[in-house]
């Protein structure tokens, strides 16, 4: 099914209604697949039958001790929650016990831009969270996720997307962790091309329980390093950890704006 992005006009004061998908047999979650595929490239995408099997244990039972709580929310306008072609966006993401929580992955159809279905999709996200960490007891210092930045030479419109998506950081309270590029494996290469570029990435986070004042450099190398290992399982010793954690990085938080700065051609 190829989800038709022009089909639906909305009302820039029309609610928009977030819920969390639970039947991997709905429409919904099927328009969310193309979505996702249309709004990422391929060497950032995860099989998305890892999110319908995520989809599919939610609605079995509760996570079990320990494990990931994961969950796909989905946005449309008010009342069209059963129309495919309304789906304004998703959201996918985990609360990782002892750790913090983790957005994976978030798309807005281009018809629902600027009607503020990304800030709905964060907001609703962080809450989700909240609850999971209330269940387990545990404080939720924090919401991590990464971005995609454009290359210097991407062309302009690719640049004013990723400026557009900054400000929404901005906007849910995220914080660019500068001083570091996150070195991702890349999702598009055959499971066999050990020589695959890694992806590099922008990281994003949101203090929650924790100040953002606490939030050093030190502890940011611990952050980035625990997404690492508990989200990739790369250890010290493994080529994208250190590259993306070599000597002397010091990274900081800064406002998400800032991140949005076109940076120079590479030499």
């Amino acid at each position: 099914m190829q989800l038709q992005q022009t089909a639906t006009p909305v009302d820039a004061k029309q609610k928009v209604v977030v819920w969390e998908a639970f039947d991997v047999a709905d429409p919904m979650v099927a328009a969310a697949k193309d979505l996702y595929e249309q709004t990422l490239t391929a060497d950032e995408r995860i099989p998305w039958l890892w999110i319908e099997q995520s989809v599919a244990d939610r609605a079995k039972s509760k996570p079990r001790p320990g494990g990931w709580s994961r969950h796909l929310l989905l946005a449309t306008p008010e009342g069209q929650q059963d129309d495919p072609a309304a789906l304004a966006g998703y959201v996918y993401g985990a609360l990782l016990p002892g750790y913090g929580g983790y957005l994976c992955y978030v798309g807005v159809a281009p018809w629902a831009r600027r009607l503020g279905v990304g800030t709905r999709l964060y907001d609703q996200f962080f809450k989700v969270l909240r609850v999971d960490s209330g269940e387990l007891g545990e404080p939720l210092p924090f919401v991590i996720w990464e971005s995609h930045r454009p290359d210097p030479l991407s062309p302009h419109s690719d640049w004013e997307n990723w400026t557009a998506r900054t400000r929404l950081f901005d906007r849910v309270g995220g914080y660019w962790i500068d001083g570091v590029d996150f070195l991702s494996p890349n999702f598009a290469a055959d499971e066999e091309a050990d020589d695959a570029p890694p992806v590099p990435l922008q990281l994003f986070l949101k203090p929650l329980d924790t100040p953002e004042a606490a939030f050093t450099p030190e502890r940011l190398r611990e952050v980035v390093a625990g997404l690492h290992r508990g989200v990739y399982r790369n250890e010290p010793g493994s080529p994208m950890y250190d590259r993306t954690l070599p000597p002397g990085c010091e990274p900081q938080l800064r406002p998400a704006r800032a991140a949005g700065a076109r940076t120079p051609p590479r030499a």
